[in-house]
């Protein structure tokens, strides 16, 4: 009767270990996989953000000149679309955190979340 109740206590030990390790398995690979999609998704948006700065820039160069040539001197163009950057800096620097916060929530719930929606798909 002791070895009996002995072994259940053994093999209940046992079980609990298995299960906390695989636990802590799942656990390290779901956070390989958030950390993977969280760096496919910054990778693309940095991808996406530089080739919008190089169409920006060249078509601000183009603006102006286009804008100064208008104006009969080329300076007061650059002088025009800098004061426009000015002002939508003033613009994004006021309101800019109620424009970004809930953008930025929605993707980080998306990627937090992808494994619960694919759970539920299969079901």
């Amino acid at each position: 009767m002791k070895n009996s109740i002995g072994n259940h206590f053994e093999n209940l030990s046992q079980d609990t270990k298995d299960a906390i390790d695989n636990s802590i398995k799942y656990y390290k690979l779901d956070l390989l996989k958030k950390t993977a999609l969280s760096l496919i998704i910054g990778g693309q948006f940095v991808l996406k953000i530089g080739i919008l700065v190089l169409v920006l820039f060249f078509v601000s160069i183009g603006l102006s000149f286009l804008i100064g040539n208008k104006l009969g001197t080329v300076s007061y163009g650059f002088f025009v679309v800098g004061g426009f950057y000015l002002f939508i800096l003033i613009i994004i620097s006021l309101f800019g955190k109620k424009l970004l916060e809930k953008p930025v929530f929605n993707l980080l719930n998306k990627i937090l979340y992808l494994n619960d929606d694919l759970k539920d798909d299969k079901s």
